[in-house]
This record gives C-alpha cells, sequence and structure tokens, in this order.
C-alpha cells in the first residue's frame, strides 16, 4: 500500500515541477541567444503607407502573410545588382516550403536607368520592380539606416509591412539564407 501510494504522488509530482519550471522559465525571461550576422532594425519601421507604384502605374500594397526583400537600385553597377538578385533567388528556392511566403522587391528611383537596365530586368522576371517616385521610401529610413541606394543592403519586410532586418552588402549567400530561415 506504502508503495503504491509514492508512486501516485510521483505520478502527480512530475507534471506539476514540469509546469513550474517551465512557468518560470516564462517570467523569468529566458531567452536563447541567435547568433545574428544580419541588423536587426529596432524600432522597426512601418511602411504600408509609402506609395511605390508598379511597373503598370499602380500603387503597390504590400500582402499579408508575405516577406519581402527589399533591395534598392541606381542600376549603375550591374554586376552588383546581378549578385544581389542572385541572392534573393537562391533565398528563396532554398526555402522551398516556406519560399512561398518570400518574395523579391527592387525599388529604384531613376526611371531612365531602370529603362537602359532592361535586359537585367529580364533575366529575374519574379521579381515586383516598384519605383519611388519622391524617393518617400528613403525618407522614411533616413537617420535610421544607411543611404540604401548607396549601402547596398538586403532589407527584410515582414507581413505587416514592417521593415525589420537589414542584410548588409558584404555578407554571403550562406550567411543571409541562415538568417530568413530563422526568421520565417
Amino acid at each position: 500500500m506504502d508503495r503504491q501510494y509514492r508512486l501516485a504522488l510521483m505520478i502527480l509530482l512530475i507534471p506539476l515541477l514540469t509546469l513550474t519550471a517551465s512557468t518560470l522559465t516564462y517570467f523569468l525571461g529566458y531567452k536563447p541567444t541567435i547568433n545574428t550576422k544580419g541588423m536587426p532594425i529596432e524600432p522597426k519601421i512601418e511602411i504600408s503607407d509609402i506609395n511605390l507604384i508598379t511597373e503598370d502605374g499602380d500603387k503597390f500594397q504590400f500582402t499579408p502573410g508575405k516577406f519581402y526583400f527589399v533591395y534598392f537600385d541606381n542600376f549603375n553597377d550591374l554586376e552588383l545588382s546581378k549578385e544581389k538578385y542572385d541572392v534573393a533567388r537562391s533565398s528563396k528556392l532554398t526555402l522551398r516550403r516556406e519560399g512561398h511566403r518570400l518574395l523579391r522587391i527592387v525599388v529604384y528611383n531613376d526611371k531612365e536607368q531602370f529603362a537602359i537596365a532592361e535586359e537585367l530586368r529580364a533575366d529575374y522576371p519574379g521579381v515586383i520592380y516598384l519605383y519611388d517616385k519622391d524617393d518617400l521610401f528613403k525618407n522614411k529610413t533616413e537617420g535610421r539606416l544607411q543611404d540604401p541606394y548607396a549601402s547596398n543592403s538586403l532589407l527584410l519586410v515582414d507581413s505587416f509591412a514592417l521593415l525589420i532586418w537589414e542584410f548588409q552588402s558584404e555578407l554571403t549567400f550562406n550567411d543571409v539564407f541562415e538568417e530568413v530561415k530563422q526568421i520565417l
């Protein structure tokens, strides 16, 4: 009888101890460390109100549930542009199941340079090209980020149209891919 009493007490105490330990861990704020290569943007920058225009002349709307790689391109260095497009395309392809959630956007502010880069655009049909008429995107991030046309960084926009992450130009595909995999 005494043995059954101890067994019943153990069966009752083990789940209670587990729940207590997990609750304390949650409320005491344990957070696992993430080794990041990119730079998280804090506080996040809301960009849903920025008037970006598609190639057709329509206003672009960010789709809920989708993440976006955003690259600002002035089309001065087509080799660098191609390299950045390849990183974005490779990340999307490598993500497999989550790849449908990641779209690629190129923001430009010079229509003449955009027209000259027609061959580059033809090589990347899955990219969404958006015109920033009055540099609204750049002005919104001014003071918080470097000039996106000069820094050549890839930016990550989350599903709520918040600018959340910056990947510097010197990062490799593997660095960017590992970060994006954790974020998605």
